[in-house]
């Protein structure tokens, strides 16, 4: 008999849980599995006010766990953000359906490594109580926290919940933190090789670059994805300035859904990717208008260039906590970048098959990164790609040993470097990521998946 499994995740929505959880269903399909996907109302659940919108996505909640009560296995995508805005309320939902499970893999695409104020109030108790050891530890764990420790421990005591991540520091630090016994890992997985060669197979490069607008003669590369600071976008912005005239950047992506403000007409990170090409910092050309010093007004202050205020108020608020505030343009970018919107869940793959490279200029997180989707199109792929040394790719690298390029964080000089020299690391990239792919595939993570519920 088919073993019955739901997925409760969101779902047809932009979303990288959404988008994971599309692709699992397919795999499960192919392997003899009965799936239904339990869709999460994701904007109904991070409505905390008024009470009794909240207590309507509570009513979904329990809907859904009723649901799944009879299912061989229940696959929850476990990101505190996809049940509630406040820790409270998302623990306290996915504790619910956890119950409700006859079997439940929960699948981590993020979760809270931060402490909250009674966290901090825990250490300073430890510390009146003579307890520094404790105190010290608690601070370096972070798993104080009430809210934190109960559902966790809830997982450790319950032999129906077992938990997936993706990557491996990730396990060893729910084990550390929680001692967890039934945990694995295993990277996001998309396409099997042969979607990739029926994706490849299908398309033609000039044909798909003048769908977008893009002159096929020039050379293409990419950050794919939302829009978010840590994404590093102004590293691949000033990386043109060291690239030959013949090379574009493409940005295919958007703001997240989730991210946008009610009546803002431009998000603050939208304003920073489209003031850096404008803000060209090049010398005056009257030596005599400087911002220091100069012709003076009527009134004895300094004469000061329009542009050069521009520039100031930029550096001052919009980039004050940016590092590319001291490296702003000194040259014309502009018409060398191409916004190419949000692509669709069917396109996104395309563009990783098409365009000449794809950059991943991460920055590291305070919270952390559990995997990264445009890193795993990048390798099942195989695309031409390079990637920061950001922890999350550090992590992916130990499964794909050799198989991704790296560059420094933030280093738009060596990345304009690396994309020009490519071709010398083709060869070797291409056999590691082959050998990795053959260990690495949906198919593995269906196993995976899988061993987890037999065990």
């Amino acid at each position: 008999m088919k073993k019955r499994v739901a997925i409760v995740s969101s779902y047809n929505e932009e979303c990288g849980a959404a988008y994971y959880s599309s692709r699992l269903l397919k795999h499960l399909l192919a392997a003899g599995y009965e799936v239904e996907v339990k869709r999460l109302p994701v904007s109904l659940l991070r409505l905390q006010s008024p009470t009794f919108l909240r207590r309507k996505g509570d009513q979904e909640i329990a809907r859904i766990a009723r649901e799944i009560a009879d299912f061989d296995a229940v696959f929850l995508q476990f990101e505190p953000g996809l049940y509630g805005t406040r820790p409270k309320t998302s623990y306290t939902r996915v504790l619910r359906l956890l119950k409700a499970a006859k079997c439940a893999v929960i699948t981590i695409h993020g979760f809270d490594r931060q402490m909250s104020s009674r966290s901090l109030m825990a250490f300073g108790s430890n510390m009146l109580n003579l307890r520094p050891g404790a105190a010290v530890m608690g601070l370096i764990e972070g798993a104080l926290d009430p809210i934190y420790e109960s559902f966790w421990s809830y997982v450790r005591k319950s032999p129906h919940v077992k938990v997936m991540t993706f990557n491996r520091g990730d396990q060893v630090l729910l084990q550390r933190f929680f001692n967890l016994g039934q945990i694995t890992n295993y990277p996001i997985c998309y396409f099997d090789q042969e979607e990739v060669g029926e994706v490849r197979a299908s398309l033609d490069r000039e044909r798909f670059l003048a769908q977008y607008g893009l002159d096929p003669k020039y050379k293409y590369f990419a950050v794919c994805g939302f829009f978010a600071a840590y994404k590093g976008h102004l590293t691949a912005m000033k990386a043109l300035e060291f690239l030959p005239d013949d090379w574009r950047l493409v940005l295919v992506g958007g703001e997240h859904p989730q991210a946008l403000e009610p009546g803002r007409d431009i998000g603050g990170y939208v304003r920073q990717l489209l003031s850096f090409p404008l803000a060209v910092d090049r010398p005056s050309a009257d030596a005599s208008l400087e911002v220091e010093g100069g012709l003076k007004t009527f009134l004895g202050g300094p004469v000061v260039r329009s542009d050069q205020v521009y520039r100031r108020e930029l550096r001052d608020k919009l980039f004050a906590k940016s590092e590319f505030k001291y490296f702003f343009p000194t040259s014309e970018i502009k018409h060398r970048i191409h916004y190419l919107g949000q692509a669709s869940d069917e396109e996104m793959p395309k563009f990783y098959a098409m365009l000449d490279y794809v950059v991943h200029p991460y920055m590291r997180t305070k919270e952390g990164q559990s995997g990264s989707g445009p890193a795993t199109f990048a390798i099942e792929f195989g695309s031409r790609a390079l990637f920061s040394n950001a922890p999350v790719f550090r992590e992916m690298g130990l499964y794909f040993e050799g198989a991704m390029q790296y560059f420094n964080i933030g280093n738009f000089m060596e990345l304009a470097d690396q994309l020009q020299r490519f071709d010398g690391f083709v060869p070797g990239l291409d056999a590691r990521r082959r050998v990795a792919i053959e260990t690495y595939n949906p198919k593995g993570m269906v196993d995976a998946y899988r061993r987890l519920i037999e065990a």
